[in-house]
């Protein structure tokens, strides 16, 4: 196969190629903040991830003229998710980074590079349909009933699949295949040495997070949350699985440790050393909630109400519960605001109506 030219590299930087040139080019990441240009290729990198914490659809590639920057910040960005040790980060920044090189692929007119970057993938763009293995194994995060393949056509021991649903799982597979080797085990020195510019994505994920789910509001928990928490509160000794859930959704909204600590500390044998050491597994790990399906599997989805019969995940629950206390509380600001105005009206009117009632004094 022909050599990867330097240009394709700079959409795909993820290949071994790529790394080939950071070390021919002398570009080590330790002691790189001691240099202008380094302290450049990392604000360059963290900007790269923030695209990704916003949601941004993609990146812009670098147009100042540098040869190899949208290399380096590729690898930087890496390396800082990875310093963050937050899993939402991480996540965001592997979704962005998929969706970045599935546009590219998906436009490549080179051929050569077209094949290079589906070996490295194990994937096929002209596929009619997949393997048993491969279908499972590329479907296996995308959470919708037809994905399942006892819905899917089966023949021959392979799953027929369109044009449209192609693209999907090859994104997935790509997204799957570039967060494989994430988190990365950076050394300690480096971890304090990008210090400044990790803390700043953590407060950028934190924000976003915010953002995303408002200030919290217990009255918007699903219904599987809140007997979770009165449980935890009466005492009674949830099951790994329940105190998982309710960790990893407290979280994921936006708690802190302390904060859910606080949860359990409410229950009559409370244990603050078992309960710290409980929480903090959970929260260093970054474990996303599981989904109502999985919930349900458990034995801890638990008097559904009318939104539970719209949604899959119990953070789907949250956002859409919230958005209607948001607008049921603007409705009854506005109509206690124009009751306020029509009683002052009448009031005005009634002040009006005594001085006109009122005999002339001479």
């Amino acid at each position: 196969m022909a050599a990867v030219e330097l240009r394709d590299l700079l959409h795909y930087p993820f290949l071994p190629e790529a790394q080939k040139i950071l070390a021919s080019r002398g570009i080590s990441v330790a002691g790189l903040s001691k240099t202008n240009p380094g302290r450049n290729y990392l604000d360059k990198a963290a900007e790269r991830v923030v695209y990704s914490i916003d949601g941004k659809e993609t990146y812009p590639s670098d147009t100042s003229g540098d040869n190899i920057s949208d290399i380096v910040t590729y690898v930087l960005a890496r390396v800082l998710v990875s310093c963050t040790k937050d899993k939402r980060t991480v996540e965001r920044f592997v979704r962005a980074e998929a969706k970045r090189v599935f546009g590219y692929l998906r436009q490549e007119q080179n051929q050569t590079i077209k094949a290079r970057v589906c070996a490295e993938f194990g994937i096929s763009l002209d596929a009619t349909r997949l393997t048993v293995l491969q279908y499972v194994e590329m479907a296996a995060n995308i959470r919708e009933e037809k994905w399942r393949l006892i819905n899917r056509e089966v023949e021959g021991g392979y799953v027929q699949i369109s044009a449209d649903e192609l693209e999907i799982l090859l994104s997935e597979k790509i997204r799957a295949h570039l967060g494989s080797s994430l988190p990365l085990a950076v050394p300690g020195a480096v971890e304090r040495e990008f210090a400044p510019w990790t803390d700043k994505l953590l407060m950028k994920t934190q924000e976003r997070t915010l953002a995303e789910f408002g200030v919290i509001d217990e009255s918007a928990y699903p219904p599987c949350i809140q007997a979770l928490i009165q449980g935890a509160a009466a005492g009674v000794n949830l099951t790994h699985s329940g105190r998982f859930s309710l960790v990893s959704f407290l979280h994921v909204i936006g708690m802190n440790a302390e904060q859910i600590e606080g949860i359990f500390a409410r229950s009559p044998d409370y244990n603050p050393d078992m309960t710290m050491y409980q929480v903090d597994h959970i929260l260093t790990n970054e474990y996303t909630p599981p989904s109502c399906v999985t919930m349900l599997t458990h034995g801890i989805c638990v008097s559904k109400d009318a939104t539970c019969e719209k949604v899959s995940h119990p953070l789907n629950y949250y956002r859409e519960k919230k958005r209607y206390l948001e607008r049921k509380r603007r409705l009854e600001e506005s109509k206690a605001k124009k009751a306020e105005a029509a009683k002052a009206k009448a009031a005005e009117a009634a002040g009006g109506a005594e001085k006109k009632d009122a005999p002339d004094s001479e």
